[in-house]
């Protein structure tokens, strides 16, 4: 098992998944349409962000984004975890843990101070990010107007 950058076809493997990976991670919370896809996952490729993969014997199990923002809060600029996927077969064996952690120590190792990433509300994946330390910062609370909210 090796983890490494996406090559460019892998990387238009991963985007194939985009769908799928946009529905999980938002826990239904976004509408997974192409063009929203597109609009997310576009500026993030642009700006120089990349996919790390989990191979093995040349079958990629998951993968991790890997890119730069400025922090809304403090205009600093810190490292981004967009998107981490494990393809279902290959779940429950400590592939996303193992993806974290090589991100952690490589930016860790280039000398970044500060990596943020975004998790939505029941994403079982968020007990990962905090046994991996991260902590959370904010939370994002909404009101639906359109139904009774009495």
């Amino acid at each position: 098992m090796s983890i490494r950058k996406a090559t460019y076809s892998e990387t238009q493997k991963i985007l194939g998944h985009s769908l799928e990976v946009l529905k999980e991670a938002t826990m239904g919370y976004v509408d997974p349409v192409p063009d929203k896809v597109q609009q997310m996952v576009a500026p993030f490729l642009l700006d120089g962000g990349y996919y790390l993969v989990d191979c093995h014997n040349n079958v990629i199990q998951g993968w991790i984004g890997v890119g730069r923002t400025t922090d809304y809060y403090t205009d600093e600029m810190v490292m981004f975890i967009p998107e981490i996927y494990v393809l279902p077969q290959y779940r429950n064996q400590g592939v996303a843990e193992k993806l974290c952690k090589e991100v952690v120590r490589h930016l860790k190792d280039e000398g970044y101070k500060k990596i943020q990433l975004n998790v939505f509300s029941g994403n079982h994946v968020k007990h990962l990010y905090q046994k991996l330390g991260f902590q959370e910062v904010s939370t994002l609370m909404e009101l639906k107007l359109d139904g009774d909210s009495s």
